[in-house]
């Protein structure tokens, strides 16, 4: 960890691969690496040299034929850095962030799931087995929107 952020530091490209669940859940785990005395410097150098956390997931198809990929990008920008350099670091905040950063590139894991479902890729419940019950209407208020999104764009051709 320490060699990546050096290499990052000094305006190399670092690539690198963690077994978590979410964007938000990386940031936490390289946080949670140093020792509580040095979290504090960590964050402010992970809000200023990370740019991007792309995670995966692969679920089985609703038809039960092989893998969908469930992608979910975390574009680091001035939101989500403030949210890595607060004393307190949350991972909801995060996932806030992530999907009030579409227009930006981010792509939330909820807004993920509610395309390959609206696609007809995943089914409702694999859909839900991913995300907390909190975020359940938030999900049914994404289906709604894409729902709507693609009507219309039937109706424009």
């Amino acid at each position: 960890m320490e060699a990546a952020i050096d290499m990052a530091e000094s305006g190399h490209l670092v690539i690198g691969t963690l077994h978590t669940k979410s964007c938000a859940e990386t940031v936490d785990r390289i946080i949670n690496f140093y020792e509580i005395r040095d979290q504090y410097q960590i964050k402010n150098l992970l809000s200023t040299l990370l740019k991007a956390v792309i995670s995966q997931r692969l679920l089985k198809a609703a038809e039960g034929h092989g893998l969908v990929l469930v992608p979910e990008v975390m574009i680091v920008d001035n939101t989500v850095a403030a949210c890595i350099r607060k004393e307190k670091f949350s991972v909801s905040e995060i996932e806030d962030a992530i999907q009030g950063s579409y227009d930006k590139g981010s792509i939330s894991l909820i807004n993920s799931l509610a395309e390959l479902y609206v696609d007809g890729k995943l089914n409702l419940d694999q859909v839900k087995s991913q995300i907390e019950e909190k975020n359940y209407e938030t999900l049914n208020r994404t289906i709604m929107q894409l729902n709507l999104k693609r009507e219309k764009e039937k109706d424009i051709k």
